[in-house]
């Protein structure tokens, strides 16, 4: 099969999605160790070619898509399946509830038409706030972080308890009820007091 193949089988790919959320909040997974669960788990999954489907970008700035078998999606977002691991590796296709429509595996060999699209969505859509001072950190559950970010002060609740993870580059990433993520590129440039705060999670 070739390399530009998605998933379409939207009963199977949410149940992925389901899984290797839930496999992350319970086990504390990282991306590498999902994207093998990932993987093993798409075998099984009709595939069609991403090139025959038709993304439109509407005056309001939102997407539709359209389907080689006439299905139309509309508000339909483009994000990247293991933003720290594999930044240019899987986008998933969701819907406005968060549900993931489809599966684009390789983006880098599809049509330079859809490459462009799909790369220049994804920077209007991601939303990656970078913490650079954490003020508190609530004791009780769920935990209530305040924090400064590069995008303004916020205060969020966090996903779960396991909604801390370390990755191997030094970064931390913070996902809340909401289902963004707080990205921490560096650690060890963190002040003292937010450091103190964040090691109760290490």
């Amino acid at each position: 099969r070739p390399k530009s193949l998605i998933a379409t089988n939207k009963t199977s790919w949410q149940k992925l999605y389901t899984t290797r959320n839930s496999l992350q909040r319970k086990n504390c997974l990282n991306e590498y160790e999902l994207q093998v669960i990932c993987q093993e788990k798409i075998k099984n999954v009709t595939q069609m070619n991403i090139n025959d489907c038709r993304f439109t970008r509407l005056s309001d700035g939102k997407v539709t898509l359209l389907t080689p078998a006439g299905d139309r999606h509309e508000a339909v977002r483009l994000v990247r399946a293991f933003p720290f691991t594999a930044a240019n590796g899987p986008v998933a296709v969701v819907d406005s509830k968060g549900n993931e429509i489809l599966w684009i595996k390789d983006p880098d060999s599809l049509s330079l038409t859809h490459q462009e699209f799909i790369q220049n969505q994804i920077k209007r859509e991601e939303f990656l706030p970078r913490i650079q001072f954490i003020k508190s950190v609530s004791q009780g559950t769920p935990h209530q972080w305040n924090v400064a970010t590069d995008r303004g002060e916020n205060t969020f609740e966090q996903a779960a308890s396991d909604g801390v993870v370390w990755h191997p580059d030094g970064s931390v990433s913070i996902t809340d009820c909401d289902g963004i993520c707080y990205l921490i590129p560096a650690v060890q440039k963190l002040d003292r007091h937010s450091r103190r705060l964040l090691e109760r999670y290490s």
